[in-house]
């Protein structure tokens, strides 16, 4: 049974676990993709069923023999501070180092220490996946080896045995600690090696070995619930990781996901990160109160100036946002949310004692864990704070009357950033009249709790339980409207998204797939910034034109784009997590470099046509691969999803038979067309929605199919459907009415209106 428990992994960046999806099916008239993909690479992991001795060692030739094999790795922040520290551990003669991936966080500098103390350089990062939580680092061997620890068989991982975990817990280096492998339990979707030990920061990474020094996991969380339960993740998860790399070079690494140098600058230490149009800020700053600043570049703003950010909190105890009139250094305002509050302060200096609150208000208008709006407006010498359209401070302190602008984060907060604008004047957001009509009906009177006293109450309890009974009721109805208006607010946000999909045929035909793609990964990620991923996507094919000749040939610009994507960023096929939502968004894809083989494909598509490639989408059963048609007289089909690897016609004909049991035919060759490929993209969401019975979900990429198949029934009939069983009635309805409007065969309008009648039954059944 899958469980939910508060977990804690490392101060440096906790991950969310998201459930493993698998496929179960597509849409009639769609090919599934993927079987053979996710098969198990076990059989030929290096696995050590063969260790030396069956013989359990004693806890000090265990600790003799591990320890060797432990190294500590420290994180560094951009001021070269040390902001974590993990463990990790040599698993093969070549220097390969097993640890985590919240340890080493994506795109931070780290350095790793020996056993006796001595630094090793990193020469890569051999292989990474966020989901799993697992990264292997590449380390240079060459002058003095470590021993590496053998792998242990998966099924010597006996419930009740005696495990040991080696780490720096709490930064206290070179530690062990003994307890039970209690369970294998099911974490959000992640089977996970439950431990009766007493787990800490800092242990992270580190190995859990049986009483013969074999590796049985990799140490991952402690829960906070309990101080002796800890999880690691099973040895077999990094078998399967080792032998699927996704190498990347250390130098480009360091620069995965950075800010824009030459447009911010980072104070005061903290990982300030970019991805597509997003800024994230993550462990403490090291100035007072775990300030960070990421200033503009540009240092002189004329007034009347506004700026404007939307920032969103992980913890609404923390305090980020907007700073203005910097010195550059410990000097500037700050306006930004705190404790659920809205301050104003004024940071004279660098110590505490500097440190001046102006203002610090509620305001009915900041919403607690979601995006709000926060705009500083400096006019006339007066400063007007703003949250979500509404004005909450006003105030005519003149300490500081000019400087620079920027963002600023405290304590541990890691916050998320998005829209920063400036300017002499940015409007704020408002409803329409039409809207507000709309919402007006939908609201709620307010009850008036402050009425009932002690009297009242005896009143109430003189019904017996009549009235506590009738009371329950009308919380059981709120409780169900409430979920209601955030079913609403989930369709309205969708709404725009679908619009967009519905004039896709309106976009210019080179542009189509790619807002197409990436409008399919809003669907799940609202808040996405599509336009920041399309200029993404145009410096990639920037970098990899850099180093291309005018007249290159085909065959170099195709080798050229395979090194770029598959050596030098390490873009792989995601096998252990084949049907996880995120191998199916485009910006999700782009962030973690991995995906399936379709939304590989649609990257190669769009990073060749910019490098002067003309490469095609061919849909084959099973496998969506590319074909480049730029030499008429050779083309070439690529595998983007096995690291770009050249196909044969006879290479395509046993893909062909061995996911549909057919010869290939010549149509199984054909180019796919832009709807062809968004609507697979969408059949293979709607499929993993299915799994994990996710109905909601499913709507949504219904809902996303019809929008650019308008005409097709099955598609059309799936969503009303859909729309009946998540309580959308009344627009199930409307997809029925729309369907009894069209020609139909006599067995398609039978279908219609006895779906349509067993609804409208349901819905009289549910009326008082």
């Amino acid at each position: 049974m899958t469980q939910r428990l508060p977990m804690l992994r490392s101060p440096l960046a906790p991950r969310t676990w998201i459930v493993l999806a698998l496929f179960v099916g597509c849409l009639q008239g769609s090919t599934c993709q993927g079987q053979e993909q996710v098969k198990d690479s076990l059989a030929s992991a290096e696995i050590a069923k063969d260790s030396t001795s069956t013989k359990p060692l004693n806890v000090e030739q265990l600790v003799s023999k591990v320890s060797k094999s432990v190294v500590t790795i420290r994180v560094t922040d951009r001021d070269g501070a040390e902001s974590g520290i993990g463990t990790g551990f040599v698993i093969d003669d070549s220097g390969m180092i097993a640890t985590n991936m919240h340890v080493i966080g994506q795109g931070r500098a780290f350095t790793i220490t020996d056993y006796q103390g001595n630094k090793r350089s990193a020469t890569a990062v051999y292989a990474s996946d966020v989901t799993a939580d697992l990264a292997i680092i590449q380390i240079d061997f060459a002058d003095s080896p470590l021993p590496a620890l053998p792998l242990a068989d998966p099924d010597t991982a006996k419930q009740g045995m005696r495990v040991f975990a080696f780490g720096n817990p709490l930064g206290l280096e070179k530690s062990v600690v003994d307890g039970i492998l209690s369970a294998r339990r099911e974490i959000e979707g992640q089977t996970l090696l439950q431990l009766a030990m007493p787990i800490e920061p800092g242990n992270s990474g580190g190995p859990l070995v049986d009483s013969q020094g074999a590796v049985l996991g990799i140490v991952n969380m402690k829960s906070l619930l309990d101080s002796n339960l800890g999880f690691a993740i099973p040895v077999q998860k990094l078998v399967e990781l080792k032998n699927n790399p996704n190498s990347i070079s250390i130098d480009r690494w360091v620069r995965l996901a950075e800010v824009d140098l030459e447009t911010w600058e980072p104070l005061f230490g903290a990982t300030w990160q970019q991805k597509g149009g997003r800024i994230s800020a993550s462990g403490s700053g090291n100035a007072f109160g775990g300030r960070s600043l990421l200033l503009q570049r540009s240092k002189q703003h004329a007034q009347p100036l506004e700026i404007a950010v939307q920032v969103r909190l992980d913890d609404e105890a923390g305090a980020a946002g907007i700073v203005f009139h910097s010195d550059g250094n410990d000097k500037h305002y700050g306006f930004y949310p705190s404790a659920g509050n809205l301050r104003l302060s004024c940071f004279r200096g660098a110590s505490v004692f500097s440190w001046q609150v102006l203002h610090d208000v509620p305001s009915p208008y900041y919403l607690p864990g979601q995006w709000n709006q926060l705009k500083v407006r400096l006019k006339n010498d007066r400063i007007t704070c703003f949250v979500n359209g509404h004005v909450v401070i006003e105030s005519t302190d003149k300490q500081f009357k000019s400087g620079r602008i920027g963002l600023a984060k405290f304590r541990s907060t890691k916050p998320e950033f998005r829209k920063f604008e400036f300017g002499p004047s940015i409007a704020d957001p408002e409803l329409s009249q039409q809207a507000s009509a709309v919402l007006d009906k939908l609201s709620t009177p307010e009850i008036a709790f402050e009425n009932i006293g002690q009297e009242q109450l005896r009143l109430l309890a003189d019904s017996d339980t009549l009235a506590a009974q009738e009371l329950s009721r009308q919380a059981i109805r709120l409780k169900e409207q409430a979920e209601r208006l955030e079913q609403l607010a989930r369709d309205v946000r969708r709404s725009k998204t679908l619009q967009k999909l519905e004039s896709l045929q309106d976009t210019p035909p080179s542009q189509r797939l790619l807002q197409g793609a990436l409008l399919i990964a809003m669907l799940d990620h609202p808040d996405l910034d599509p336009q920041a991923y399309v200029q993404q996507i145009n410096r990639m094919a920037a970098e990899i034109n850099e180093s291309l000749a005018k007249d290159a040939k085909t065959k170099t610009r195709r080798k050229t784009l395979h090194q770029y994507l598959f050596e030098q960023n390490g873009f792989h096929g995601s096998r252990s997590e084949y049907y996880h939502p995120a191998n199916s968004h485009l910006n999700r894809v782009l962030d973690d470099r991995e995906g399936l083989p379709i939304l590989l494909s649609i990257l190669y598509m769009e990073l060749g046509k910019r490098i002067g490639l003309d490469v095609v989408g061919i849909g084959l059963p099973g496998n969506f691969v590319v074909r480049d048609q730029t030499d008429a007289k050779a083309p070439q089909l690529v595998d983007p999803f096995d690291r770009g690897k050249e196909l044969s016609r006879r290479d395509a004909a046993d893909i062909v038979l061995r996911f549909s049991g057919r010869l290939i035919q010549e149509s199984d060759l054909e180019p796919q067309d832009v709807t062809a490929i968004l609507t697979r993209v969408l059949n293979n969401l709607v499929g993993a929605a299915g799994r994990r019975n996710d109905g909601e979900a499913m709507l949504a990429y219904a809902d996303a199919l019809v929008a650019i198949t308008p005409d097709d029934f099955q598609r059309r009939i799936l969503r009303a459907r859909l729309r009946g069983m998540t309580g959308r009635h009344h627009l199930a309805m409307e997809d029925f009415d729309w369907l009894l409007e069209q020609t139909l065969s006599p067995l398609e309008e039978n279908d219609v209106l006895q779906l349509k009648e067993s609804l409208q039954a349901l819905i009289e059944r549910a009326q008082p």
